[in-house]
């Protein structure tokens, strides 16, 4: 009886589960769409902040009052939402190893992190996970920093092949042991179920891509400067550091919304404060702004060559002098009164060329 019992008491406490994510989910969406004033108003708002970055930071000579800019707001705030969530996931991806149960008792690495001091063990608890974390970063920023200087300074062969699989394997085991270590303490190594030594694997491999992913823009505008690996070092360093925040503070997130009693109007009102301020920064403002608006223009092509019509007069600095029917390398700022409106690719200046639609027969990709 009590065999036959268990499957029922299982699927019941499957069931209240999914009522409670149910009601949560409905108590959410009434709560967005008590306030759809004010989160419209807050939508259009931040759509123009980022236009308005991206205008004063590339001087793109764009109307921000003009009809077609301020009918694409809506469609801008979404591609925002939408490229902000994946760059957000991609970089949050390796701390679901933190939400993985350890084994079949439900226990999580997450369960450590308490951002209410209730007790100095808890504390400690907290502080000795994220220590962990932050050891786990700086393995693998060791790794990249001494890919980033064999990629300078060795040759190419056999040997630096062995090296590369070696070096990727040694910073993964170590990368897992210590995931492993920040195991709670009441938690043994023999306990630990197969399937979060593979996920532990799993998230080495993947924080591991998305230090590469991070690496290399940075370590492609420092190479503008200077080549040398030594003075890459603290860029690296300060790169961790941001990683480190950015995951730990998503790691804490996703625990306070586990805990609050709306958990959808938590998430609206965070990712809706970090879309703000990344807007602010009109670095990154004027980057993710010019996204929707480069890649709509230039139908998702970073870098355009246009094949000109037969009667087309374009200003000899974005004609080709090899091959006169085609152009030089352009970047698509925006498309707006029937015009391109470009620049040379990789140009230092801010000078703007209005290309009339009528005098472009192709758009090709970038070789």
């Amino acid at each position: 009886m009590e065999e036959e019992n268990r499957p029922l008491a299982g699927k019941k406490v499957t069931a209240n589960k999914v009522d409670q994510y149910a009601t949560k989910l409905s108590n959410g969406l009434l709560w967005l769409n008590e306030r759809a004033w004010p989160l419209t108003v807050g939508i259009l708002s931040v759509a123009g902040l980022y236009l308005y970055q991206y205008i004063q930071v590339e001087k793109v000579p764009l109307s921000i009052l003009s009809a077609a800019a301020f009918t694409a707001l809506p469609a801008m705030f979404a591609m925002l939402v939408f490229v902000i969530g994946m760059m957000g996931a991609s970089i949050l991806i390796p701390t679901f190893i933190l939400f993985k149960r350890l084994n079949s008792t439900g226990v999580r690495l997450s369960d450590q992190l308490n951002l209410s001091p209730l007790s100095p063990q808890v504390t400690a608890q907290h502080r000795r996970l994220l220590l962990h974390w932050a050891a786990s970063l700086v393995v693998m920023g060791i790794f990249w920093m001494s890919a980033v200087y064999l990629s300078v300074n060795a040759e190419s062969g056999p040997l630096l092949t062995i090296s590369w699989i070696v070096a990727i394997v040694v910073a993964v085991l170590a990368y897992v042991g210590i995931i492993i270590r920040a195991r709670p303490a009441q938690v043994a190594l023999r306990d630990l179920s197969g399937e979060f030594w593979l996920a532990s694997v799993g998230a080495g491999v993947v924080q591991m891509l998305v230090i590469l992913m991070v690496t290399v823009p940075v370590s492609r505008a420092f190479r503008e400067y200077s080549d040398s690996a030594v003075l890459f070092a603290p860029f690296m360093f300060a790169e961790l550091v941001v990683l480190f925040l950015v995951q730990g503070c998503g790691a804490c997130l996703v625990v306070c919304m586990r805990d609050h009693k709306n958990p959808v109007a938590f998430a609206s009102l965070a990712a809706f404060a970090l879309i703000v301020f990344l807007g602010l920064i009109p670095s990154s403002g004027s980057k993710l702004g010019g996204l929707p608006l480069q890649g709509s223009a230039s139908g998702g092509r970073v870098c355009t060559l246009m094949t000109w019509t037969g009667e087309a007069k374009v200003p000899r600095v974005l004609v080709d002098a090899d091959n006169p029917q085609r152009s030089v390398k352009l970047r698509v700022m925006a498309d707006s009164d029937g015009s391109y409106i470009v620049r040379p690719w990789q140009a230092k200046e801010k000078t703007i060329t209005f290309v009339p639609h009528a005098s472009v027969a192709q758009l090709d990709e970038c070789p």
